[in-house]
C-alpha cells in the first residue's frame, strides 16, 4: 500500500495546529482552563501543606498571616507558629512543587520522544546515576577532587546532577549502538540503572555509620531541606519545564514517526537530543537536594493523557499541575501518617502510584490514545 505524502502532511498539520480555527480555539480554551484550574488546585494544596504539620494545625488564614509576618521579619525573632510555617513547612512545600512539576514533565518528554509509555527518569537510568554519586558524597566525603568544600550544601546536589547526566549519556550511547530503537532505549536504561544500583549497594555496605543518611537520601525526603535549597529546585524546574512546554507542538509531531516529522521540516535527531538532554537535566535537578522519588514521572503523564488525550499542549501543563499536587500530598502523608516519624516520600509516591497505575492500565488501557 502506497503512502500518501499529502495525507501525512495533512495529518501532521492537524495534530500540530488543529483541524480548523474552531478546533484551535477549543484547544486554547482547554489549555487555559487546565492552567487556571491547576494554579487554583496547587494553591489550595500549598495552603493545606503550610497549615498542617506534626507540631499542630493552623487554619489557612492564620498560616498565611504567620508566613507573611515571618517574611516581613526577615526570618528573625519568630514566634513558634511563624517558625513552624516559615522554617519547616514552607521549604518542603516549595521543594515538593518543584520536584513534582519537574519529574512529571521529564516523564512526559521521555515518553513522547522515545514513544514508549513505560519510560521515565528511572527507566532511563538517570536516577540511579544521581543516587550513586550522592551516596559517594554522603558516605565517603567525595568532593570532586577538592572542587567543593566537604560541608557545602551544594556538594551532594552537584554530584547527583553529574551522576544523572553521566548515566543518561551512557544509556544514550548504548542505545544508539544497539540500533536506536524504542526497545533499545528501554533495555539500555535498565542495564545502566542496574549497574549504578549495584555500585550504590557496594558503597552502602562500606558506608559504616553513615548508612542511615545514605539510605534516607536514596528513599527521598523533604525533611531537612532549607528555603535556599527549595528555591534552587523550584526555579530551575519551572524554567526547564517551560522550555519543554515551548516545544509541545514538536512533541506532537514526533509522535507521528520520524519520517513524517522530517517531511514537516523537523530535524528529528537534533530535536530528540535536545529534549532528552533537557529532560535528563530536569530529572537530575529534581533529585539533587531531596533524593530519589519514584513513579511520579510514570503515572502523572499517563493520568493526564487519559483525561486530555495525546496533545502535549494539554498534557504538559496538566502534568505540571498534577505532578505538583501529588508531591505535596505525598509529603503531607510522609509527615502525618505516624506523628514523630518522617516516612520516605519515595515510598509514599510508590504506594500511591502503583494502585493508580494498575487501575488506569486495567480499566482505561483499551481507550488510551497517548
Amino acid at each position: 500500500m502506497m503512502l500518501d505524502p499529502d495525507g501525512l502532511r495533512g495529518k501532521a498539520r492537524r495534530l500540530m495546529d488543529g483541524d480548523s480555527r474552531k478546533h484551535i480555539d477549543i484547544k486554547r480554551h482547554r489549555a487555559r482552563f487546565i492552567l487556571c484550574a491547576g494554579i487554583v488546585i496547587l494553591f489550595a494544596m500549598f495552603l493545606l501543606s503550610i497549615s498542617v504539620g506534626p507540631t499542630g494545625v493552623q487554619n489557612p488564614v492564620e498560616a498565611l498571616m504567620n508566613l507573611w509576618s515571618a517574611i516581613s521579619k526577615g526570618g528573625e525573632g519568630l514566634t513558634p507558629e511563624e517558625l513552624a510555617v516559615y522554617s519547616s513547612r514552607l521549604p518542603r512545600t516549595v521543594a515538593a512543587i518543584g520536584v513534582g512539576v519537574g519529574l512529571a514533565v521529564a516523564g512526559s518528554a521521555y515518553q513522547a520522544v522515545i514513544r514508549n509509555p513505560l519510560v521515565d527518569p528511572y527507566i532511563m537510568g538517570v536516577s540511579s546515576g544521581a543516587g550513586t554519586m550522592a551516596v559517594a558524597v554522603i558516605a565517603f566525603d567525595f568532593t570532586f577532587f577538592g572542587l567543593f568544600s566537604p560541608h557545602s550544601i551544594y556538594l551532594t546536589a552537584a554530584s547527583a546532577i553529574v551522576g544523572g547526566l553521566v548515566a543518561f549519556g551512557t544509556t544514550m550511547l548504548l542505545a544508539q549502538r544497539a540500533g536506536g530503537t524504542t526497545n533499545s532505549y528501554v533495555l539500555s536504561g535498565v542495564v545502566v540503572g542496574l549497574v549504578f544500583s549495584a555500585v550504590q549497594t557496594v558503597m552502602i555496605v562500606f558506608s559504616g555509620d553513615r548508612i542511615s543518611s545514605a539510605l534516607m537520601w536514596l528513599f527521598g525526603s523533604f525533611a531537612s531541606i532549607s528555603l535556599v535549597e527549595a528555591f534552587s529546585v523550584l526555579i530551575p524546574a519551572l524554567v526547564l519545564s517551560i522550555i519543554v512546554l515551548r516545544y509541545a507542538k514538536e512533541l506532537n509531531l514526533v509522535l507521528l514517526g520520524e519520517d513524517q516529522a522530517r517531511q514537516m521540516g523537523l530535524d528529528v535527531r537534533r530535536f530528540n537530543a535536545l529534549i532528552l538532554i533537557l529532560a535528563s537535566v530536569l530529572a537530575s535537578v529534581c533529585v539533587a537536594f531531596v533524593g530519589i522519588i519514584g513513579f511520579v514521572g510514570l503515572v502523572i503523564p499517563h493520568f493526564c493523557r487519559m483525561l486530555f488525550g495525546g496533545d502535549h499542549r494539554l498534557v504538559l501543563p496538566a502534568s505540571m499541575a498534577f505532578g505538583g499536587c501529588l508531591m505535596i500530598f505525598a509529603d503531607l502523608l510522609s509527615r502525618m501518617i505516624i506523628l514523630g516519624i518522617e516516612l520516605p516520600v519515595g515510598a509514599i509516591t510508590t504506594l500511591i502510584g502503583v494502585p493508580v497505575f494498575a487501575y488506569l492500565l486495567i480499566r482505561k488501557g483499551r481507550i488510551y490514545n497517548g
